[in-house]
């Protein structure tokens, strides 16, 4: 299968096509008869996008203490 559905919303699913290269909206009888195919067909169906994985809250490195009688 080239279509992959992207978003699921209360009106349909958005599908990309990646054969045509376009999106369009399908009814959500259709999508269910898609998922079906592509779960017979081992290709997994996007659900939605990737998650970026959230930056974690570091402290700096605190700086090094500087003498000034030279060590």
């Amino acid at each position: 299968m080239t279509k992959q559905i992207t978003n699921k919303t209360a009106h349909g699913v958005m599908v990309w096509d990646t054969e045509e290269k376009r999106s369009y909206l399908m009814t959500n009888d259709e999508a269910a008869k898609l998922e079906k195919e592509q779960g017979a067909t081992g290709e997994p169906a996007v659900d939605k996008a990737e998650e970026k994985p959230k930056p974690t809250k570091t402290k700096p490195a605190s700086k090094k203490e500087e003498t000034t009688d030279g060590e």
